[in-house]
């Protein structure tokens, strides 16, 4: 893990990098050589059953943790959203972390199956937003299973929709052009980011 941590930030050092693995260690051992020049490192992820200890973790090195409102089942509704959610938060805040630095995910379901439950998700990111907390997730899990051509279509509609909602990240593929003129024209209609001609270029 070092040796990738170390690798990846000296190929791409604009962004944090997000450490994603089962093994604890590996992430404290990430961690110890992370450069923190261009933010905290980020800790994928914990949730509220099996692996809130990665809370702790990232409390302990000073990091960012994804915290996925479940705790190890998808959960059934928003209600059960947010009491992981609030337990998660609770967890972090006693830890001495900045309520900040857990980024929420509503987890992000699949539209072939599950379409009722997708206006959900998008209220979920809501009540996220109003509480002032961060939120993120796999926005291409809704169009798992989808026609290739199909896919950029239905992210790009989802990430609209849960912009407008407050989603402040996504785990998401930079290289889908569509998806990442959308983002870029939603980030001119919240006002994150001064219109110009030239806007998607940047």
């Amino acid at each position: 893990m070092k040796w990738a941590v170390q690798l990846l930030q000296s190929e791409f050092d604009n962004v944090p990098l997000a450490l994603d693995t089962t093994n604890m260690k590996a992430i404290e051992a990430g961690i110890s050589v992370y450069n923190r020049s261009k933010g905290k490192p980020i800790v994928n992820s914990a949730d509220a059953g099996d692996r809130i200890a990665n809370i702790d973790l990232a409390a302990a090195n000073d990091a960012i943790v994804i915290a996925l409102c479940s705790s190890g089942m998808v959960a059934s509704d928003n209600d059960e959203r947010m009491m992981h959610c609030q337990n998660m938060l609770e967890r972090g805040m006693m830890l001495g972390m900045d309520p900040q630095d857990l980024w929420f995910d509503p987890l992000f379901l699949v539209v072939k199956g599950m379409q009722e439950k997708q206006m959900e998700v998008l209220e979920a990111i809501k009540m996220f937003s109003d509480m002032g907390l961060n939120s993120t997730g796999g926005l291409s899990n809704n169009s798992n299973g989808m026609p290739k051509h199909i896919r950029p279509i239905m992210d790009s509609a989802l990430v609209a929709m849960a912009m407008m909602q407050g989603l402040t990240s996504a785990i998401v593929n930079p290289n889908d052009l569509r998806l990442m003129e959308t983002i870029k024209s939603c980030d001119v209609f919240k006002n994150n980011t001064l219109y110009a001609d030239s806007y998607l270029e940047i």
